[in-house]
């Protein structure tokens, strides 16, 4: 194999044959066409895993008597949605550039040479943007989009409710940015305010936003029950990571999958998912939830079997796929489980 041939594939190690042979024969956008390629990696799964703290909300508000608005439930899964695509767009973009950057301090930049064409990994839309198949600029109006959908349905969110949606949607922003910013993404240990950053986005404040949207208060009790659906979404959204996880290892990046390995991420995943599920439990126990909440743990099942089926070494690309699918299924199973317990509690 030439190098031109090696430079699209450098960034995903010797261990990444099997997924190089399934992207070439059923990814190519000879096979589906680019648009179809372009849909698929923006996630449409994890962006429907990532409503589960919403949900959440929605019931605990429903629970506790509170009447519910059609138009406040639509603007709040609108805003987190393009939240979650923008999330997930503006990390790869970010990844991208440092690689770019990286590339123009070497002596070469055969990497991203206009003459190179042989197919690459499609992993994400990182893969995308190294194979010039997409141009950074439309990246950037993407991500761009899904912000200025975002403030909108805060925006609207707040003249519906009340200042404080607007505040949450403002938080969710601005700590996004936090977790993007090099010093945090590309430190040794600072990743770990990065990843807090982003359970906070994408997990408490969804659940405090659903659930002032229509109680108009919030108490410590909220807060203690949002810490399920906060973990599990967290997890979903980074599990995405044993993917490329070689790549972030190449470019610095700190994730716990990089720094700890597949095998130690896969473990504390499985522990906090536990620990997620027994708060539901402690909550239930202390007479802050019915007793209808143990239908909730129909999803545990699931979602252990996603973290503990594999034991392989170096991880494959089936095991990681299997492990990305049943995390986002479980995630989904839960949030729609919690919705039948409380709605009917």
């Amino acid at each position: 194999m030439n190098k031109k041939q090696e430079a699209p594939t450098q960034l995903l190690g010797k261990n990444d044959t099997e997924l190089t042979a399934v992207s070439n024969t059923a990814h190519s956008p000879v096979a589906r066409g680019l648009l179809a390629i372009f849909a698929r990696l923006l996630r449409p799964g994890l962006t429907t895993a990532l409503a589960l703290p919403i949900l959440w909300g929605l019931a605990l508000a429903h629970w506790h008597r509170a009447e519910m608005n059609g138009w406040i439930i639509g603007l709040l899964f609108i805003a987190n949605g393009a939240f979650g695509v923008g999330l997930s767009l503006a990390g790869q973009y970010a990844d991208f550039e440092r690689w770019l950057r990286n590339e123009r301090m070497a002596t070469s930049r055969e990497g991203v040479s206009g003459e190179d064409k042989q197919p690459s990994p499609l992993l994400d839309v990182f893969q995308l943007l190294h194979s010039q198949r997409v141009r950074p600029g439309a990246v950037r109006s993407l991500v761009l989009l899904c912000l200025w959908i975002t403030a909108l349905a805060y925006i609207w969110l707040s003249q519906l409710v009340g200042w404080p949606l607007l505040f949450f949607g403002v938080v969710s922003i601005l700590l996004v940015v936090v977790s993007l910013l090099p010093a945090i993404r590309y430190s040794r240990w600072w990743w770990l305010l990065g990843d807090t950053a982003v359970l906070v986005a994408v997990g408490f404040l969804p659940v405090l936003s659903a659930y002032y949207a229509h109680q108009e208060m919030i108490d410590r009790w909220v807060l203690l029950c949002a810490i399920a659906p906060a973990l599990l979404a967290w997890l979903t959204f980074m599990v995405h990571n044993l993917h490329t996880w070689r790549r972030d290892w190449r470019l610095r990046r700190g994730t716990a999958v990089a720094a700890l390995g597949p095998e130690r991420a896969l473990d504390g995943a499985a522990v906090m998912g536990v620990a997620a599920f027994t708060s539901v439990l402690l909550l239930m126990a202390l007479d802050r939830l019915p007793l209808s909440s143990l239908l909730v743990l129909g999803a545990l099942p699931l979602f252990l079997r996603a973290f503990t089926r594999t034991n392989q070494q170096p991880l494959t690309y089936a095991s990681a796929s299997y492990v990305v699918e049943r995390s986002t299924q479980a995630a989904i199973l839960a949030g729609l489980l919690w919705m039948l317990a409380l709605w009917n509690g």
